[in-house]
């Protein structure tokens, strides 16, 4: 069952992508048992302007709640571009004791 959700988000993000004419080259998801963490791979030729923005824009019309998605893109070899956000990320603050 978890591994049909995987595949459920990866299809979804990669149809949100492809509608914003973003090309996405893989998506990989790595299970977490707090949080969904999905690594986008793109190639560098075919994606000259995109930014971390207009993937941020796509996301956020898949309903998938709170994610968090870092200021830049990484780059792990020179033909691709890795992003790695985080789907259901918790956005409540930490609670801290008071020492008595």
């Amino acid at each position: 069952m978890v591994d049909s959700r995987m595949n459920h988000i990866e299809t979804k993000i990669k149809h949100a992508l492809e509608n914003k004419g973003i090309k996405c080259q893989s998506i990989f998801t790595m299970r977490d048992p707090e949080d969904t963490r999905v690594l986008l791979a793109f190639n560098s030729q075919d994606n000259r302007k995109l930014s971390v923005r207009k993937i941020e824009n796509a996301l956020a019309s898949l309903d998938f709640g709170e994610f968090k998605v870092p200021r830049e893109f990484q780059r792990l070899s020179s033909a691709f571009l890795h992003l790695e956000i985080t789907l259901g990320s918790r956005t409540e603050t930490p609670i801290t004791l008071g020492a008595s």
